[in-house]
């Protein structure tokens, strides 16, 4: 197996084993898991607050050290990893003996852990090409799925030993990681990663980053709060609700591969667009009779649940890979976001439930106006014109015969473009090939799917008559 295959391999194992660890520690499918039973609200509050872990991981992008400094890596995953597992057995085992303060406390230490390595292997998709880190975004929720499903429904007696299991194999692997290293593709952020102070224009940092924050707390809490208007209503279906969430994290997968590929644009205005309409769907069959209607729903909902959640996770490091001085705390802040969402949806419903009493009908029909509200408001990104060859012909005409900069892509692509007889785009997208540039960004920059991209790339290998993008560019040189 090659280094970059390990690696990939290695950062899937740990995100997914973390995140499938909180799902089956505190399941959000049935009320014991979401509102800890057998407590006041204000004390189900301050629990579900430790859960989270929000308040360490706001707290996280002070100490980088924990997170780049190669020793201080390894020795705070020994030690997270310890503390992960007596916190989580301590709160499972000692939970109906112990008072509140002590319950509360060892329940904040398991969840400030689970938030300490959801950060860190967050970090570890900032490292290399953004292609390989989408698909691996889509590996992570497939195998979270099948080990969720795994995990809960192996005898109760044996789950707590699991998860202990699953927690030491997180930190091993964490702890033989190498570390988040700066991305050679990245150009125009260099700093230093390794103090992880705010370089690269604070201020145009933190305003740029703000928005995201806002933005995912307030999605993830109407997710949320959605999820848990159908699960409370529903404690039981025909077949298992942890079977059909698993099926639905798989599903979602799926669901992010084909929009990764399909898609013109991965922001959050395009991820919305289809899970708002999903969520709005399984919820008009919140009051339907039929059984297996129920589960169609609770299924659209894991799925846009699960989607929704990776892809503003798979945003958050997007802009962290931008901001490479900043990088630990963007994705601190940003996973904090999606954390805060996963303590205000429930609380928020848990509040509404105790102190109005709105029966299910009405609060279902609340929440799809907002729905098409948010929906209705979030505007698409517009779409950008062809570049025309009289751009690139005038981008190449600054430079004279002979220049440094003659060989400027631009000008080797007007030259190709002529040459071989390529149209517009296929030149716009051969620049962007011989600068270096991914399919991602190629997606991303001209408003187009990468099945787009990858028809226009077989389409000018075929007319300049190579098979591969070295023999691109070795073509490019002798037209030069």
């Amino acid at each position: 197996m090659s280094p970059n295959a390990a690696r990939s391999l290695r950062r899937v194992l740990g995100l997914a084993l973390c995140l499938a660890w909180a799902f089956c520690a505190y399941p959000p499918t049935n009320a014991e898991g979401t509102f800890l039973q057998g407590m006041t609200p204000g004390f189900q509050t301050l629990m579900r607050l430790g859960v989270v872990g929000l308040v360490p991981t706001v707290l996280f992008p002070l100490f980088p050290s924990l997170f780049v400094a190669k020793r201080s890596r390894r020795v705070a995953a020994v030690v997270v990893t310890g503390l992960w597992v007596a916190g989580w057995l301590g709160s499972s085992l000692l939970a109906q003996d112990a008072s509140p303060a002590i319950a509360f406390a060892m329940t904040a230490v398991a969840g400030g852990c689970v938030a300490y390595f959801l950060v860190r292997w967050g970090l570890e998709f900032c490292s290399g090409d953004v292609e390989t880190a989408e698909r691996d975004f889509v590996s992570v929720l497939i195998v979270t799925g099948v080990v969720s499903v795994f995990a809960l429904e192996v005898p109760g007696a044996m789950l707590p030993a699991l998860l202990v299991v699953m927690a030491i194999a997180v930190g091993m692997l964490a702890f033989f990681e190498r570390g988040c290293q700066p991305d050679a593709n990245v150009k125009g952020e260099r700093g230093s990663l390794s103090r992880g102070a705010l370089a690269l224009s604070e201020k145009q940092t933190a305003a740029s980053l703000v928005p995201i924050v806002l933005r995912t707390a307030l999605a993830v809490t109407l997710v949320s709060f959605v999820w848990c208007v159908f699960s409370m209503r529903h404690q039981t279906l025909v077949v298992s609700k942890t079977l059909v969430f698993g099926v639905g994290f798989v599903l979602a997968g799926v669901a992010i591969r084909l929009f990764l590929k399909h898609s013109p644009s991965v922001g959050f205005a395009a991820a919305a667009r289809w899970v708002l309409p999903a969520m709005a769907v399984g919820l008009l069959l919140n009051d339907s009779r039929f059984p297996w209607l129920l589960v169609a729903a609770c299924l659209m909902l894991s799925v846009a649940h699960a989607a929704f959640e990776m892809s503003l996770r798979m945003q958050v490091v997007s802009f962290a890979r931008r901001h490479e001085a900043s990088r630990i705390f963007c994705v601190g802040w940003g996973f904090a976001a999606i954390m805060a969402g996963a303590f205000l949806g429930p609380s928020l419903y848990l509040a509404l439930a105790s102190v109005v009493a709105v029966d299910t009908l009405h609060l279902t029909l609340a929440v799809l106006v907002v729905l098409v509200i948010v929906g209705s408001l979030i505007p698409l990104v517009p779409d950008q014109k062809p570049a025309e060859r009289e751009m690139l012909a005038e981008g190449a005409s600054s430079s004279e015969p002979g220049d440094s900069a003659a060989a400027d892509p631009a000008r080797l692509a007007l030259l190709m473009g002529v040459r071989y007889g390529l149209t517009n785009r296929e030149a716009e997208i051969l620049h962007m090939l011989l600068e270096g540039r991914s399919r991602p960004y190629i997606r991303d920059t001209l408003y187009v799917s990468i099945s787009t991209v990858d028809t226009h790339v077989r389409h000018i290998y075929a007319k300049v008559g190579v098979h591969n993008k070295q023999d691109l560019i070795d073509l490019s040189r002798a037209c030069e």
